[in-house]
């Protein structure tokens, strides 16, 4: 990396790093107000921040007047902010033991398969409070690994990784040699959790809200391959309570990868619907 470069990713750090710095330093109860705060700020003075998130809104709710576009927006800003808050200080959390409300069948499916020395592919979106889910499960007894995707900026990229990989172990770098030590660990009986609405190198077009969406179909894929279930678990902010409900839906019915990806957009797309703030 040029020093210009890496220059440039130390900016675009500082005021991450001062939030960090601030955030430390606010008992760890009240973190989540104050990334909430840095979530509307950024929606306020970051064009692109705030560019992106209204034309995700717009595609979605394009016959939604402009003003409540706008406020809803803004507190998915907020909602991301506090998200990415708590994510980057995990090891507290684990440390706290802050407890979740756990629900639904797709829990005791994951249990039956742990206790026929079967792992599970979990998966889930960028919705809500979604590291939740592998905190949850570890403190269930059911730890679960993930695959992420590193960084580019040095700067943040040991802040992001310390802070998921207190959620969970092992972790998985995306890439050839991630995924086949996901795999291996799938094999020997583990469980790994995929945000499955992100940008991966395969994939195919399948609907999401109406339109259509590239998807990848390697939870599915795994899962088949492996014959442990597919189970998409959501980390609901429950904000009167100041709580995350962890729903475990059902597992995905048996089917070819693209009918198995089609069902998960579709548990997806249903979420957001109902909580459009924490997308």
């Amino acid at each position: 990396m040029t020093p210009i470069a890496r220059f440039g990713h130390l900016l675009a750090f500082a005021p991450i790093g001062g939030f960090l710095a601030l955030a430390r330093r606010v008992p760890y109860q009240r973190r989540s107000r104050l990334g909430r705060a840095f979530g509307r700020t950024a929606f306020a003075l970051v064009p692109s921040f705030r560019r992106r998130i209204l034309t995700n809104l717009a595609l979605i709710f394009p016959d939604m007047p402009e003003p409540e576009r706008r406020a809803l927006a803004r507190r998915s800003a907020a909602s991301i902010a506090a998200t990415l808050t708590e994510i980057l200080f995990n090891e507290d959390q684990a440390k706290h033991h802050v407890p979740f409300d756990l629900s639904g069948p797709g829990l005791d499916a994951i249990r039956a398969s742990e206790a026929a020395g079967k792992g599970a592919v979990i998966v889930s979106g960028h919705f809500g409070q979604w590291d939740a889910v592998r905190h949850a499960l570890k403190e269930a007894g059911l730890e679960t690994g993930a695959i992420y995707r590193p960084n580019n900026n040095p700067y943040y990229e040991p802040h992001f990784l310390r802070g998921i990989e207190a959620a969970g172990q092992p972790i998985f770098p995306r890439g050839p040699d991630g995924l086949k030590a996901m795999l291996r660990h799938l094999k020997r009986g583990g469980r790994v959790a995929i945000l499955a609405d992100q940008h991966f190198d395969e994939g195919v077009q399948l609907p999401l809200l109406g339109r259509p969406s590239w998807t990848t179909l390697s939870p599915a894929q795994m899962a088949l391959r492996n014959e442990v279930p597919l189970v998409p678990v959501w980390g609901v902010r429950d904000d009167a309570r100041g709580r995350v409900s962890v729903i475990f839906d059902a597992p995905i019915d048996p089917g070819t990868p693209e009918e198995r990806m089609t069902a998960f957009n579709a548990r997806l797309g249903a979420q957001i619907l109902a909580h459009p703030e924490q997308w």
